[in-house]
This record gives structure tokens, sequence and C-alpha cells, in this order.
């Protein structure tokens, strides 16, 4: 038998749901719509739109709860591919044509990784002047769900290069290596080629907002 606790929570949610129903029926009313076009969304071909709404509501409620940042992939399904996790950036020439940081080396921030699967990832931009520490604590204060693996951020500059920030600015990446957290900085050079720089997570730098540094993480749930 169910608490009373627990009876109270199942009618409190219920209460919820059928509040968004009846907020659903009445706007679609509203607008000149049918309660077929309702009945609809329950088909495979409706799923579609229910999560279109959703993406919506999701990137409304991010911008909404951040300080720093706003999400600008909303609505975009941006994934990088399954990896085996064995590429680092330290070796990944055929990427980064501007240069690699020789720190990667030389502070021990070349481990390989854990192989992935296919994973949704988000692109957000600096509205505030902030560190490193606050940009990606305003995510998430367990930073760790924040990484990507360094063969995750090479298929994402491969693979999405189009979203990285131009004019020589920057696109920050949070990974681990060694049991320490790094940030890959990837930048364009005056002549397009792709340069990958690495700076220490507890980098007390204050970032500028105001040139638009951006910052690509998994998605959170």
């Amino acid at each position: 038998m169910r608490s009373k606790k627990e009876v109270e929570a199942i009618v409190s949610g219920m209460g919820v749901f059928v509040a968004i129903i009846s907020s659903l029926v009445e706007l679609v009313k509203k607008l000149g719509g049918s309660i077929e076009m309702i009945y609809r969304l329950a088909t495979p071909e409706g799923s579609k739109t229910l999560e279109a709404i959703a993406r919506i509501v999701v990137s409304g409620a991010a911008k909404a709860q951040s300080q720093f940042l706003k999400l600008i992939s909303g609505g975009v399904s941006l994934t990088v591919d399954a990896v085996d996790g064995t590429e680092i950036l330290a070796d990944a020439k055929d990427v980064f044509s501007g240069g690699i940081d020789s720190d990667f080396i030389n502070w021990e921030a070349d481990e390989p990784d854990r192989s992935t699967v296919e994973t949704p990832v988000d692109v957000y931009e600096m509205t505030q002047d902030a560190t490193f520490s606050q940009m990606f604590g305003d995510l998430s204060s367990d930073v760790r769900r924040l990484c990507l693996t360094q063969h995750q951020i090479k298929n994402f500059v491969k693979k999405h290069r189009s979203w990285l920030r131009t004019e020589g600015y920057a696109t920050f990446f949070l990974f681990e290596s060694k049991g320490y957290f790094f940030v890959a900085v990837v930048l364009f050079d005056s002549r397009g080629g792709l340069f990958v720089r690495v700076l220490q997570f507890e980098d007390s730098h204050v970032w500028d907002a105001g040139i638009r540094h951006r910052l690509v993480v998994p998605r959170l749930a």
C-alpha cells in the first residue's frame, strides 16, 4: 500500500499533467485549431512536433537560468560520433594545422580516454565576464558531467567546424586527464587554420563576454 505522501505526490503530478493538457487544448482552440490536431500529436509524425516544442521549452529554461551563458544551439540536433577514446589533441595535427600547444605534453594533458557512444552536445555563448569555473559551473556544479573526451573534442571540431567561434576568438571544451581538469581552447588563425591551446580549469583569468567566446558541452538531461 502506498503512503499518504506517495499518493499526494502522484495526485499532484497528475494535476500538473492535466493542467498542461488543458492549457494546450485552450491554446489550440484560441489559434483556430481543432481537437483533431491535438489527437495527431499522439501519432509518430506528431511526436516530431512535440519534440520541437520540448526543445524550445528546454532552450528557454536554460536561457532563463543561466547567469554567464546563453544557449545558441537550442532546437538544433548536434552530436559527436561514437569514438574509441584513443585519439588525443596533442597528436591531432590533421585537424589543427595552425599549431598545437606544447603544454598538452608538459602538463600531462595527453591521456587517452574511454570509448563513448554518440553524444548530443550543446553550444553556449558567454553573456557576462567569467572565469572557467564560473562559466562551466553555471551549467552544473558537477563539472565532470561537462567533460568531453579529447577524441570527442577532435570529432566535434571536424564535424561541426561552422559552430566554432571565428575572428580569432575562442571555443572552450572541458576535459579530464590524469585526474585533473583542463580546458582546450580552439581558435582560427589569420589564415583560417585551427590552433588549439590548453589551459588549467583553475585558471583565474576573467574572459571578456563582449568577445562572445563559446563553450561546447554534453547536453545535460
